[in-house]
């Protein structure tokens, strides 16, 4: 007896008549018993009844009696019971003791609407492909990432994923791969609206963009979490060198109330990373640019240390409310208590010289290791300003495909590409962040910068000279 809608390895686009080809009937005895006997049903007949995925046993009775269906029910018995002869025994003092009527032929009608998109699409393609049903969820976008050998339907496939998913109303499917810019990648329309601007929420910021025009990847919440939750203090100073729409920074400075300087080279990306800190009243926290990543190393840590641009961010603090939830302060004191790694140092900005950042991000995992030599001399003659305990700590994402020694691959590279050992020491944590391909993962290593690299006569670049802060 199955459960599984009828095969239609012909149909190429799913219209109403499509749907009605889907429909199918499976015969099943049912018990027709008072209403006010069902909760007793229940609990002696459970292992008898059915049991299939969003089916109930117990119906509303419209076969019987109309002046009777009100007050009875019908309980539908598992699929393996097949007649009246072969009732269970328990199922058969069920019935003399409440004098149940058995129905032996119950027509349990099935459609489109009852399956999932999953057994949809296993009846429509060919039985030798695996189903692509997975797909991840920007706001109101579905977006597919299809193997060429499912090409051929990509039109019903989209078609089955918008309708069978409420909240989707446009599926989008990769055409070509990541330009590593920009970091955006072409794609084509299967099904639903052409409207790409999406709207979501993630860690309690609210994020806008046009999603053909930059980068966005919801399956690293987790990675974005984790760092901020757990690897951020509160009211530290962040440097997101490749901030895409501001997944990190937006986080960090609503949630941490960290002051974060956010850069990314794709002006597209630029654009809405401003939107974005503007529309969650972010302004006094996070200062957006758009710059080549090696040149924002060194511009930022000269606007940190710029008394203009620091007043001209606090004038932007919104008047603070004097009502906040108590939802809110638990999850503050949560994430403090999940804090690992605690400030460096605690600046007291308004009498200390020279500042510099706690945290850089780098997520740009196709060539941000190859940024690192932008650290080198960055703090050049700065030896009594910065301590050697209160070096910033660098996250930086990467690829490798070395899966027998993943982690020493990425310390060993950015070794080379820092221009300097990296110490067992400084090491903070080398994170395996997820599969992106068949022996190919994304991590993240996360270190202290060395002192012999931050103290370094620089060499990639003239040496840099830092505005004097008046005391």
């Amino acid at each position: 007896m199955s459960f599984l809608p009828p095969v239609n390895r012909s149909l190429t686009t799913l219209t109403a008549e499509a749907k009605s080809n889907f429909s199918r009937t499976v015969p099943l005895v049912a018990l027709r018993v008072p209403a006010s006997v069902c909760n007793r049903a229940m609990q002696v007949l459970p292992p008898h009844l059915l049991d299939i995925p969003r089916l109930r046993s117990i119906v509303p009775d419209v076969q019987g009696d109309s002046a009777t269906t009100k007050q009875t029910r019908l309980i539908l018995l598992n699929h393996n019971i097949t007649s009246s002869e072969s009732l269970p025994s328990k199922v058969k003092e069920f019935v003399e003791s409440h004098n149940a009527e058995v129905i032996s032929d119950y027509p349990l009608k099935l459609d489109y609407e009852y399956w999932t998109a999953d057994q949809i699409l296993r009846s429509i393609l060919p039985e030798e492909l695996n189903i692509p049903s997975s797909f991840e969820l920007i706001g109101h976008i579905a977006h597919m990432n299809l193997r060429s050998e499912y090409l051929p339907y990509k039109r019903i496939v989209g078609e089955v994923i918008l309708d069978k998913n409420q909240y989707v109303r446009t599926v989008v499917n990769k055409t070509d791969s990541i330009d590593h810019t920009f970091r955006f990648f072409k794609m084509e329309l299967l099904a639903g609206e052409d409207d790409l601007l999406a709207e979501l929420k993630e860690s309690n910021c609210k994020f806008k963009f046009d999603f053909s025009r930059v980068y966005w990847n919801s399956c690293l919440q987790t990675e974005h979490d984790r760092i901020v939750s757990h690897l951020f203090a509160k009211n530290q100073l962040v440097c997101d060198v490749m901030a895409g729409v501001g997944p990190f920074a937006l986080p960090a400075a609503k949630n941490r109330e960290c002051t974060v300087f956010a850069n990314d080279l794709n002006p597209e990306s630029f654009k809405w990373l401003g939107v974005n800190v503007t529309g969650n009243k972010l302004n006094h926290l996070v200062r957006a640019y758009n710059m080549d990543g090696r040149d924002f190393i060194t511009q930022s840590l000269l606007d940190l240390n710029n008394p203009e641009i620091m007043a001209e961010m606090n004038s932007k603090t919104p008047i603070p409310s004097s009502h906040r939830s108590s939802k809110k302060k638990v999850a503050e004191k949560k994430a403090d208590a999940n804090s690992v790694v605690k400030p460096a140092i605690t600046v007291d900005h308004a009498a200390t010289q020279f500042r510099i950042f706690h945290h850089y991000v780098m997520n740009l995992p196709a060539t941000a290791l190859e940024f690192l030599d932008a650290f080198r001399g960055l703090l050049y003659e700065r030896e009594a300003d910065v301590a050697v305990a209160d070096l910033p700590i660098i996250h930086c994402h990467c690829f490798s495909t070395d899966m027998d020694n993943l982690e020493g691959d990425v310390w060993k590279r950015a070794e080379t590409h820092l221009g300097f050992k990296i110490p067992q020491e400084n090491i903070i944590k080398i994170h395996r962040v997820r599969d992106v391909a068949p022996k190919k993962e994304m991590l993240c290593i996360s270190f202290r910068l060395p002192a012999e690299a931050a103290f370094a006569k620089p060499t990639r670049i003239e040496k840099r000279k830092f505005e004097e802060v008046d005391d």
